[in-house]
């Protein structure tokens, strides 16, 4: 029987009394929240943190806009570990009171220990609009801008954190930290000076200034810091590495050593600390122990150029030059712009007596790093053994008067020596390359490269008036009359305007008197009337080198390369 209208209206009605009403939100009591707050607060006090996360939760279920009990329940969740449920609550507490100034602090803090310093700033800088004026606060956000490397405003803020709580030893050693990053160490060291004042046993403060004296060159005052940081911690690793680090800039080998075995017994896998140590072990020419951590440091972080320029000089050490360029040669691969790589590849090509390769490597490491004088002093030294090779061939000449001339390969391998175990240069942890290759000693400030000798390549016939002229000119520049020797080879070329030589002579000349323009132009002029006048590219190469053209340079001196092969 077909079920009637009536009938179904009953059977609805009848599960609508039994279901009873819906389920409505519970009404917020916050009298029972405050009371759960204040329970959790007193477990949170006699230490009982799980009584008290189970009184934070009731308190917010009685109350979900209770934004201190979500505070109070996600700091526990913090301590214990649990930073998903600490930023959940926080994010509720933030969501229940948006113009509660408390919420966006808290979750500030959170994220700055969490390294997550962008939206640290934002949370910060919420609070701050929303006048919370705390020395805590200011204190963070400086944090958080310092580690953006924002050092300037991360100042400011330490100054306001310090007008509002002047005794609080926390500004004055982040303040101290951002200006050792702005490169004001006196400055940073009077920081760490007062944040010590106020609190004498602050072993951070205590190594900042050891790294802050470093800055100086202080190394006196740096270890007696770092030792005296070490009496109050002595299981601080960093603390160790800085020791370590210190010691081997006063040449104490020993100590360097027994610091480093020291840090790798707290942790044997960080690979700063292993690149240090190999450093010491070369100096004490240990070269098996110094390449085992130089090649574990690459296992650890293959990745780290310094690593592989490190491990590239073990490879050196120990008599393997192949393997020692392929690993400089990765660090190339890996970070093209890590000046040490170029710089060490560039002195290994010295040591094998390729100079043109070396120079090419060692223009870039300055170009990276133009501050590095040692790097400028490798440059002259090899840019004047080419230039010595170049003469010393050319002078031996038979037949200037022939195109048959003979252009040393400076890029032919020589007889490597081997490297010396002694580092010209200590690198403090984390501020740059570890033991880089070893540099010969070079004058402060090479001279200028001269450019090649001139041999007179064959020429089609000369009038008997630009003979005389080219063959005066040429005489005077062997006399160093350059002027001179312009005038009668200008002449030379007003009688005869395809003489090849004449135009490269000249071209000499005005490269002697630094008018690189002007020898470009004539240089020009002599491999366009004769192609395959090899002097001409040796000398153009030079004034392109001069005049700071480094890619036409090194493309004239592979040309020139090329030609002399060719010759029979």
């Amino acid at each position: 029987m077909p079920m009637t209208a009536r009938c179904l209206a009953q059977i609805i009605l009848s599960v609508v009394i039994i279901a009873g009403p819906a389920a409505a939100a519970p009404k917020p009591d916050a009298r029972k929240s405050q009371a759960a707050l204040r329970r959790g607060q007193r477990a949170d006090a006699a230490g009982r943190r799980v009584e008290a996360i189970a009184a934070y939760a009731e308190a917010v279920h009685a109350d979900p806009s209770n934004a201190e009990a979500w505070r109070a329940r996600a700091h526990d969740y913090f301590a214990g570990g649990d930073r998903a449920k600490a930023q959940a609550d926080l994010d509720q507490a933030v969501k229940a009171q948006p113009a509660d100034p408390l919420s966006y602090a808290a979750r500030g803090d959170l994220f700055l220990s969490g390294q997550q310093y962008e939206p640290a700033i934002r949370d910060y800088k919420t609070a701050v609009f929303l006048k919370l004026s705390r020395a805590e606060v200011f204190t963070g956000l400086g944090a958080a801008l310092a580690a953006t490397g924002d050092y300037e405003v991360a100042v400011t803020n330490f100054n306001q954190a310090l007008q509002l709580q002047p005794d609080a030893p926390e500004p004055y050693l982040r303040r101290g930290q951002a200006r050792a990053g702005l490169h004001q160490y006196q400055q940073a060291i009077d920081d760490f000076t007062l944040c010590l004042s106020h609190k004498p046993d602050f072993e951070e403060a205590l190594v900042e200034r050891a790294l802050a004296y470093t800055g100086l060159s202080d190394y006196a005052h740096a270890l007696q810091d770092v030792s005296a940081a070490l009496s109050l911690k002595p299981q601080d690793a960093r603390a160790l590495r800085l020791r370590g680090a210190v010691r081997q800039r006063q040449g104490d080998s020993e100590g360097a050593l027994a610091d480093f075995t020291a840090a790798l017994q707290i942790d044997p896998d960080d690979p700063r600390v292993l690149l240090a140590r190999g450093s010491v072990y070369a100096r004490l020419e240990k070269y098996q122990e110094s390449f085992a951590d130089r090649d574990r440091a690459v296992q650890l972080a293959p990745g780290s150029a310094e690593a592989r320029v490190a491990r590239g000089n073990s490879y050196d050490l120990l008599g393997e030059q192949d393997l020692g360029q392929a690993d400089r040669t990765t660090a190339i691969r890996l970070d093209s712009n890590y000046a040490p790589a170029w710089e060490a590849r560039g002195y290994a090509y010295y040591r094998l007596g390729r100079y043109d390769e070396a120079l090419a490597d060692l223009q870039q490491a300055w170009q990276l790093n133009p501050s590095d004088q040692e790097t400028g002093q490798l440059i002259a030294a090899a840019q004047a053994r080419i230039d010595e090779i170049v003469a010393k061939e050319q002078a031996e000449e038979t037949a200037p008067d022939s195109d048959s001339v003979h252009l040393p390969d400076t890029s032919a391998p020589g007889q490597a020596a081997k490297a010396s175990a002694a580092f010209t240069r200590v690198t403090l942890p984390g501020s740059g390359p570890v033991n880089p290759p070893v540099k010969p000693a070079v004058a402060a400030k090479a001279p200028p490269p001269a450019a090649a000798p001139l041999p007179l390549p064959v020429s089609p016939p000369e009038s008997a008036e630009a003979a005389v002229h080219h063959t005066l000119g040429r005489n005077l520049l062997h006399e160093q009359h350059y002027v001179d020797a312009i005038r009668e080879l200008t002449q030379a070329l007003k009688s005869d305007p395809k003489l090849a030589a004449a135009y490269n002579a000249r071209g000499y000349a005005y490269l002697q008197l630094k008018q690189y323009a002007a020898a470009l132009a004539d240089f020009d002029q002599a491999i366009g009337l004769q192609p395959g006048y090899q002097n001409a590219y040796v000398n153009r190469a030079v004034a392109h080198r001069l005049a700071g053209d480094l890619a036409s340079a090194s493309a004239d001196q592979a040309t020139a390369r090329g030609l002399a092969q060719q010759s029979p």
